[in-house]
């Protein structure tokens, strides 16, 4: 309730002026209570412990395994600071990690088991707290064993790619099926003969070859002619699809129109003639190829069934990814690409930009194990999971215009739509596996990307990695990050 005024009267004694009297008879405006009270210093900080999402853990471990420094570094991600009560145990057999905080727990399974003598306590860094921690094992090589080197380490340097010819033709009546619906496409007994092809730039390595071999020099024209031809490429040709042969290169196979009994040509849009659908779901299978009178039939679209085995063997798209990356990292002396989904051929370089990646395949090689779960249900992971790191940003990519000059430190590479969609999608969301500290550098994204391993051909795929076997802890750098 506001206070009352006195009347101008009570002051004519005083013998004020008239202004002055004005001020003290007029009412006080009345003063309204604050709609928001000013900030507690004292809660300035946020508050820890914040309630959980559902399903959502209190901790989150990622591991990985660098293979050429033989170090094992594991990432702790909390929701509070540590304390002196969290705690890292590694298990008796050397396979897995525990960390506990606040009454949680989360397990990892190691890259490599390493060796124990029972539960080993790995201390933790006492200052500063923080919520990630960082525990760096280093790793030596155990008698008897060849994981770390040796003619194990030989063989993970090799770009491991199924279905080559060679493993094509030791499998017995090959059936080629649609991975999306299994709709058969190729019947076994097609295909008589499987036949790697060379270098994707063979067409131009040919003009410093011989045209014919040297024991083929003494066949007359008529019969040489006929020998080059069933080669289905040599020097003095192009290269040519053969009814019941297969070619076969890193990621496609190059088969005759007649053999492809599921496939078909896509032929509602007619931007598209040229892709192969199959016949049962018009699930997209590859491309028609007009140079060689045949039909590429991506590997990544498909399974291979051969007897005994009675489900057909798939692989993830992510790994054929990798597998073409590393083929140009072999083929090209660079590491980084620019990816672009597919241009239609009536482009010009006055065309639109359209989105790209810039990648740079930053450790081609590692294993790592997490406490998340693999991002696509589809693909289950089994870790440790074999991969490559890859450092990407997001561009635009337009054809060259003339005599602008290419860079010689980046290669240009044009995926299928699909494909490069598949790239995009798994590299953001193997970014989530990552700490928070670790998915980002110097301006670049940070992401994974699985790669086959050594010896997943002979389990027939459909999987993921299994735990090795062969190094022990020599020294423990803890810090925390």
């Amino acid at each position: 309730m506001p206070p009352s005024t006195l009347p101008a009267s009570a002051y004519e004694a005083l013998e004020l002026p008239t202004d002055t009297v004005k001020v003290l008879t007029k009412p006080k405006p009345t003063e309204r209570a604050p709609t928001a009270a000013s900030p507690n210093l004292l809660q300035s900080e946020p508050v820890q412990g914040q309630p959980l999402a559902l399903n959502e853990s209190a901790i989150t471990l990622y591991a990985e395994l660098l293979l050429h420094i033989r170090t094992v570094t594991l990432f702790a991600s909390l929701r509070s600071f540590h304390t002196h009560e969290t705690k890292a145990q590694l298990a008796a057999d050397g396979s897995s990690i525990t960390v506990s905080h606040e009454g949680e727990s989360a397990t990892i399974r190691l890259p490599i088991k390493v060796q124990g003598g029972g539960d080993a306590a790995l201390s933790l860094p006492a200052q500063p707290p923080s919520k990630d921690l960082t525990l760096r094992l280093q790793m030596e090589e155990k008698e008897g064993t060849d994981f770390l080197g040796g003619v194990r380490a030989e063989e993970r340097k090799t770009n491991i790619v199924p279905w080559d010819g060679a493993s094509l033709n030791a499998m017995k009546h090959v059936e080629l099926l649609c991975k999306a619906c299994h709709g058969i496409l190729l019947r076994k007994g097609t295909i008589g003969e499987w036949r790697d092809l060379p270098n994707e730039n063979w067409a131009e390595m040919m003009d410093f070859w011989h045209c014919h071999k040297p024991d083929e020099h003494h066949l007359h024209d008529h019969i040489h002619e006929a020998a080059v031809e069933k080669k289905g490429y040599a020097a003095g040709n192009r290269l040519q699809a053969v009814a019941g042969v297969g070619f076969v290169d890193i990621v496609s196979l190059l088969l005759k129109e007649q053999d492809c009994e599921g496939v078909q040509l896509l032929s509602d849009h007619p931007s598209q003639t040229t892709s192969l659908v199959c016949k049962t779901c018009t699930h997209i299978l590859g491309t028609q190829d007009p140079s060689t009178s045949g039909w590429r039939i991506w590997k990544w679209s498909i399974g291979v069934i051969s007897p005994p085995k009675p489900n057909p063997t798939t692989y993830s798209i992510q790994k054929w990814i990798s597998a073409r990356l590393l083929f140009l990292i072999e083929n090209t002396g660079v590491r980084k690409f620019h990816v672009h989904p597919e241009i239609s051929p009536s482009s010009s370089s006055d065309a639109a930009p359209i989105p790209s990646l810039l990648l740079w395949v930053f450790t081609p090689d590692l294993l790592f194990s997490s406490s998340l779960p693999s991002p696509s249900p589809s693909t289950p992971r089994r870790d440790p999971t074999r991969a490559m790191k890859v450092f990407y940003q997001h561009q635009t990519f337009a054809l060259p215009k003339a005599g602008e000059q290419e860079s010689a430190s980046i290669e240009d590479v044009e995926f299928p739509g699909g494909l490069y969609e598949e790239l995009e999608r798994g590299l953001r969301e193997s970014g989530g596996l990552l700490p928070v500290s670790a998915r980002q550098f110097q301006g670049w994204e940070v992401g994974l990307l699985e790669r086959f391993d050594v010896g997943e051909t002979d389990r027939g795929g459909n999987g993921g990695g299994g735990i090795e076997e062969g190094g022990e802890v020599i020294e423990k750098d803890d810090g925390g990050s």
